[in-house]
């Protein structure tokens, strides 16, 4: 296992972007924008995770800088800022940029090569604060004494369906509540022998698929502020698959679409850590899956060694330290769903502008492990 050590001189940013195809497939038109923004994401030279969402056609990708304002200098280079500016009121495309320091921030995964927040930082080998829970809250530094990375209110307004009606024009989202924890879970079995393929879709297949399920439905009442599934773009579709019947026995009528593909990644918000960790703990399912994972792939497991990858980063928002922009979206996009809310805000906009986190470096200290 690897984790991350991040620079303690200034945040990271990961930037998610969206592009909804409104319909089951890309128009011409649509397919040009998407295009455009893509060679614009090239032209960054970072690395970038390029992804469909699974029940909502939509290109999605996830984008590493080393610091926000290496992003500030891409987002305001002149070929960003004329495409950005020139998107139409439905164009359907939306932004959701978030600034992490080493202090609220952690990485794990099973792989040699980087991917997720393994691309912010130093890879180092995972060998304390693992295999119990409350691991990821350990790693984490607290800003002062007595922070328990908590939601400033335990009542939140009901989030708002997804609709298929379009928001024209452009919304930023201009307040958030702190502590907001974004999860990404990331599975890739490309790599996988046949032995370890086979034992894989014996003994995880279904708990794994039921986990994914149970986390994307999870819903307000569960802490869940939003929830994307995503494979791989133009990604192979066989693992596990089962054409909607059974496997080890169980239904699998009820399972989230898109759960076959090879390389899949879930980005998840929660209200905050703890309800993160709640649910871990009281899913059934995932507490199986765990206990099992962890005596199939630990020493001495049969799978020892295996080829599989998957990783989870973690990270603790504050509010200044988000942005979000929605051009032309279905209501109930992201934190469009929020809007209305107390704990959020939004104006609508011809121009949003970065908010302040961007401009210049943020020191901290993290704990040393």
């Amino acid at each position: 296992m690897l984790r991350t050590r991040f620079s303690s001189a200034h945040h990271f940013t990961l930037a998610i972007f969206g592009c909804q195809y409104h319909a089951d497939t890309p128009s011409t038109d649509k397919l040009e924008l998407i295009e455009k923004f893509d060679n614009l994401i090239k032209d960054a030279s970072v690395p970038v995770e390029r992804l469909e969402q699974n029940n909502i056609p939509s290109r999605v990708w996830m984008a590493y800088w080393t610091s926000p304002q290496s992003f500030k200098s891409w987002w305001e280079s002149d070929s960003t800022k004329s495409f950005w500016g020139s998107l139409p009121d439905d164009a359907g495309f939306w932004r959701e940029s978030i600034c992490l320091p080493a202090t609220r921030s952690m990485h794990e995964s099973t792989g040699k090569d980087r991917v997720g927040f393994g691309h912010s930082g130093e890879l180092t080998p995972l060998t304390e604060k693992t295999g119990y829970w409350g691991a990821y809250r350990s790693r984490m530094t607290p800003d002062f004494e007595g922070d328990t990375f908590s939601s400033p209110s335990n009542t939140w307004q009901p989030a708002k369906s997804m609709t298929d009606k379009i928001r024209a024009g452009r919304v930023q989202i201009t307040k958030f509540p702190n502590n907001l924890c974004i999860v990404i879970e990331g599975q890739d079995y490309s790599a996988m022998n046949e032995k370890e393929r086979e034992y894989w879709n014996e003994n995880f297949d279904s708990l794994t698929k039921e986990w994914v399920t149970n986390v994307v439905k999870a819903g307000m009442e569960k802490g869940m502020v939003s929830a994307r599934a995503c494979h791989a773009f133009a990604g192979e579709k066989s693992l596990g698959a089962t054409n909607g019947t059974t496997t080890n026995g169980t239904p699998n009528g009820g399972i989230f679409p898109g759960l076959d593909y090879i390389r899949q990644a879930q980005i998840l918000y929660w209200t905050d850590l703890s309800k993160m960790e709640h649910m871990g703990r009281w899913d059934k399912g995932h507490v199986k899956l765990r206990r099992n994972f962890m005596s199939a792939y630990g020493p001495g497991g049969v799978m020892q060694g295996g080829d599989i990858l998957l990783w989870v980063d973690l990270g603790t928002i504050k509010g200044d330290e988000i942005d979000a922009e929605y051009v032309g979206c279905y209501e109930g996009t992201g934190f469009l769903a929020f809007d209305k809310s107390a704990m959020f805000a939004s104006r609508s906009v011809t121009a949003a502008e970065l908010p302040p986190i961007f401009d210049k470096p943020v020191a901290c200290q993290p704990i040393e492990w």
